[in-house]
């Protein structure tokens, strides 16, 4: 089958987040199992034109500023006519409202809306503008079927409108051979971990503010702040001001071998973002038996089954996250547990499971493509 792919970013791009491993992860599979797979992103500094990255067919066009209105054109003067057999809109970024131009078969994927979190990122023009454009997702896609990354992305479509029948699950998952089934060793001393994009909704903040509480009673403990974006030297520079770095310590862009070494070794991973999709991270934490406490807001609703898992604390209540910690870290009974249950969960989430389903889903939507996907 004949596949064109369109999102704001690539795998390779710097700014390349969990819809990016999401679409990558599933598509890659896909051109392995022999689908003609085209990926239409963005192009950004020292990346070539065209590339084939694990299969898929990379093009770069435009930039990051005004895909949107890029990618029409592009569209509508090399793609319109080609004979793709399903196209995919995988809305991450701005919505590109394909429908309106699109002619052969389409889906979409939707990570989670962002709505006024928006607002917490962005200077007010470009946070309105895009949440007006999301705002219309509902009108524009509402006769074509996309696919939530969680339930709790279903339910938001469904509150704001868009046809039940038309909405599927595409769950995220995580690379099961990079994790072992042994339990890992994990460090001497309490170690707290967060590893994921430095964005402001991240709300990182509300962590390292948790902190003095934490290591009054814990005094060596020590939390690791790994990944890259555009809030990292605002973090930097407050757990300078707070006095914080002989216990926090920011270990930057980390490579997938060096992610799996500092789950494993940690005991807790955090999370307090305003708002997700769902959490690649939280599962990868899971499979290294490193249990979750993460914000309760939707998407990790999902990916932490609360009190089996890991824990939902308030978002941006630093005093209960410290409180919430500081319980675990005193029951040690209740930690592995939690660390043991993490493990089983964890294990329910691989790609191929996730291809299949996207298949079987895609039969179901459009069932004369049925013969082509299996």
């Amino acid at each position: 089958m004949r596949i064109l792919v369109v999102n704001w970013r690539c795998i390779k791009n710097p700014e390349a987040g969990g819809a990016e491993v999401h679409l990558h992860e599933i598509f890659s599979r896909l051109a392995f199992e022999g689908h003609n797979v085209t990926l239409v992103a963005h192009h950004f500094q020292g990346a070539a034109q065209n590339e084939v990255i694990d299969g898929i067919n990379i093009i770069r066009i435009g930039n990051k500023f005004i895909f949107d209105k890029q990618f029409k054109r592009f569209y509508q003067k090399k793609l319109i006519d080609k004979d793709f057999d399903l196209v995919i809109d995988d809305i991450s970024k701005i919505p590109l409202n394909t429908p309106q131009y699109v002619k052969q078969p389409l889906a979409a994927i939707i990570h989670h809306l962002h709505g006024k979190t928006l607002y917490d990122e962005l200077f007010y023009p470009a946070a309105n503008y895009i949440y007006r454009k999301e705002s219309r997702i509902p009108r524009i896609y509402g006769s074509t079927p996309v696919f939530a990354v969680s339930p709790s992305t279903k339910k938001e479509l469904i509150e704001k409108g868009y046809p039940v029948e038309k909405i599927g699950l595409l769950y995220n998952a995580i690379e099961q051979e990079l994790f072992s089934d042994e339990f890992p060793k994990k460090s001497t001393n309490p170690s707290l971990i967060y590893i994921g994009r430095l964005k402001r909704y991240k709300k990182i903040e509300t962590i390292i503010d948790a902190m003095p509480a934490i290591i009054k009673e814990f005094p060596e403990v020590t939390l690791k702040i790994g990944g890259m974006g555009s809030h990292a030297d605002q973090l930097e520079s407050y757990v300078a001001s707070k006095n914080l770095g002989n216990n926090i310590k920011m270990v930057g862009k980390v490579t997938e071998e060096e992610k799996v070494k500092l789950l494993c070794e940690s005991w807790i991973f955090i999370t307090m973002a305003a708002k997700e999709g769902w959490g690649i991270t939280v599962i990868e934490a899971n499979a290294a038996y490193t249990t979750v406490i993460g914000s309760d807001v939707p998407g990790l609703r999902d990916s932490i089954k609360n009190g089996e898992t890991g824990i939902l604390s308030p978002v941006d209540d630093s005093k209960k996250l410290a409180e919430n910690v500081i319980n675990l870290l005193c029951d040690s009974k209740r930690l592995n547990e939690l660390q043991l249950n993490a493990k089983e969960w964890a294990n329910k989430f691989s790609w191929e499971n996730s291809v299949n389903d996207f298949k079987r889903q895609i039969a179901e939507f459009y069932p004369r493509l049925k013969s082509k996907l299996f």
